[in-house]
């Protein structure tokens, strides 16, 4: 909006605080994108409050327009809009989750230098300091690393067994720098040692920072070459569509709960499977396979010949699906 539009905008007595109000409520509910609508609508009638700000840079970290975050966390450090340190805090989770450990490290220096850090906030800003270093340190000295030095980092990446820890470092390394990540990226997608969900995670990450390059992964004894910038242009595939339609024409009146849990074992089938598609491209029988695991969770029991006599299909595809489903299922358990 112009400057001259904005100055013939005429709000409404406390407008902006109720549109705020309204905007941590759907932030509280993780409705990042009816949060940013309403935070947006607060910034037009006034650029300088500070729960609009710190809102606004929520919102775009949590909908992955982290460069935005940078900036709107930037302004406010600058122009001292809003509590200093939350803002400060903000801004080095945003560095970090960009692996830009040197500006984070630089930033908390200034900081120090400049500023008489309160004792409540000393202890964190060390802890960050230290972190910060740390991670440079650790991209100096893999910077030009040999095939042999990558593949051993590989392995003690896996020597942490624990993968929800393994998927932690993975966010917090810049994989998008293929010069010091590729071998690394290239093996951990084909080592069959590597846990599926971490594949999973680390080609996400690659999307998300739309890294240009091939690789070869394997998942579930299949292998295929992906690229992915271009996976980007495939999400969410046409059968998970029809999957989710159907299971909602079949139960959302009838058992929503039923439904829910059946969404919940579907879209976690398909994060640990991901890229690869299910190699059962029937809607139905995969529709019936997700009623009746879900059934079964619940304590019933259910009749697979049965069910597909009724619906005119495979009893043994059925059973194959049913059985994929619960072999996914169980290590999707992390």
């Amino acid at each position: 909006m112009t400057e001259q539009k904005r100055d013939n905008v005429i709000a409404f007595p406390h407008l902006q605080e109720r549109l705020v109000e309204k905007a941590k409520e759907y932030l509280q509910n993780k409705r990042f994108n009816e949060a940013l609508h309403l935070f947006k609508q607060a910034y037009e009638i006034g650029q300088e409050h500070r729960d609009v700000l710190f809102g606004l840079a929520v919102c775009y970290l949590e909908l992955g327009e982290v460069e935005t975050a940078k900036t709107l966390c930037k302004k406010m450090l600058h122009e001292d809009i809003g509590h200093y340190y939350d803002n400060l805090q903000m801004l080095l989770m945003i560095l970090i989750q960009l692996g830009e450990y040197k500006e984070g490290y630089e930033t908390l220096q200034a900081v120090i230098e400049e500023h008489d850090v309160p004792a409540e906030d000393q202890e964190q800003i060390n802890q960050l300091l230290a972190f910060c270093l740390s991670r440079m340190n650790q991209e100096k000295d893999i910077e030009g690393q040999t095939e042999q030095e990558q593949l051993t980092r590989l392995k003690d990446f896996l020597n942490e067994t624990v993968v929800s820890n393994q998927i932690d470092h993975l966010h917090t390394l810049p994989l998008h720098r293929m010069n010091q990540y590729s071998f690394f990226l290239q093996e951990l997608f084909t080592n069959e040692s590597v846990h599926p969900i971490v594949k999973t995670e680390a080609l996400k990450i690659l999307m998300k920072e739309q890294v240009n390059h091939d690789f070869h992964i394997n998942k579930f004894q299949r292998e295929k070459k992906i690229n992915p910038l271009t996976l980007q242009q495939i999400i969410p595939s046409p059968l998970a569509i029809h999957v989710e339609k159907s299971l909602r024409e079949k139960l959302e009146h009838e058992n929503p709960t039923m439904l829910q849990a059946s969404l919940e074992i579907w879209n976690r089938y398909l994060y640990v499977l991901f890229p690869f598609s299910p190699v059962n491209e029937h809607v139905g029988i995969w529709v019936e396979a997700l009623y009746a695991l879900a059934t079964e969770l619940y304590g019933e029991e259910v009749d697979a010949e049965q069910i597909a006599l009724m619906h005119n299909f495979s009893a043994e595809d059925l059973k194959q699906a049913i059985k994929h489903l619960k072999e996914i299922e169980e290590i999707s358990l992390i």
